[in-house]
């Protein structure tokens, strides 16, 4: 890990690991629900050590409405939990949050683009134990390519994916006042370990402007995800994964 400072403004460089399962299944042909479960650990300012603290805990609940195959409204409803790390001033706080996002698919011959825009409404407890509300604006584009050769959403098949997100933040005491609140980066690759679970892993870049306006978060995140399709139905076909974060 490493601070860097530019202009007057420095860049705290964290390594992490971002662990995620998703279950997820069919109520009906267009309802789906998802939960998801999140858990992240990182090093500290002098050593490279994914695994030295915790960092954050989250839980949410989800569900899906397909309008139409290549439409998709959905909305959750959960619960961040933040873990102290006096290394990295990180303080210890919980954020209840819940939003409403609707999602563009668009096939191609060899790949799938999605577009996905979401409105987040936080409320995050204050260092006085207050909890302050606020707005978050998130875009999102993100590629997934089948890999040629295999037989897609099947037990061994396994396709690439990638994606860029922009957020922009509505403005508090505890956020900060900038517009800018940070940017994603993934590049990753997924394999069907059976017909209804996924492994996908790979690269998370977040580029994160800290609430004092002058701090700015680097972390080099490996990123781990399970996705548990129709854990309660195995009748039903699977669902393409989509990770909800």
């Amino acid at each position: 890990m490493q601070n860097v400072n530019a202009q007057n403004s420095t860049y705290i460089n964290a390594p992490q690991l971002w662990s995620e399962a998703d279950f997820s299944g069919k109520f009906t042909q267009k309802l789906f629900y998802q939960f998801d479960l999140q858990y992240a650990r990182q090093g500290s300012s002098t050593e490279i050590n994914l695994f030295k603290y915790n960092s954050q805990l989250t839980i949410r609940p989800w569900l899906h409405y397909f309008i139409k195959p290549t439409l998709r409204l959905s909305g959750f409803a959960g619960l961040w939990y933040n873990y102290g790390i006096l290394d990295v001033g990180q303080r210890e706080y919980p954020e209840w949050r819940t939003a409403q996002q609707v999602t563009f698919y668009s096939p191609k011959n060899k790949f799938t683009l999605s577009n996905r825009l979401r409105i987040e409404e936080r409320f995050i407890k204050d260092r006085t134990g207050n909890f302050e509300s606020v707005l978050r604006f998130r875009y999102q584009i993100k590629c997934v390519a089948p890999i040629a050769k295999h037989t897609p959403e099947i037990k061994g098949a396994s396709y690439l994916v990638g994606f860029d997100e922009f957020f922009i933040n509505g403005g508090s005491t505890v956020t900060g006042h900038s517009l800018f609140d940070q940017n994603r980066i993934f590049i990753g690759y997924g394999y069907y370990l059976t017909d209804n679970l996924i492994l996908e892993t790979g690269y998370f870049n977040q580029f994160q402007l800290e609430s004092n306006d002058r701090f700015f978060d680097v972390n080099h995140v490996w990123q781990i995800t399970f996705y548990i399709n129709n854990a309660f139905n195995k009748k039903i076909k699977n669902t393409t994964p989509d990770s909800s974060d």
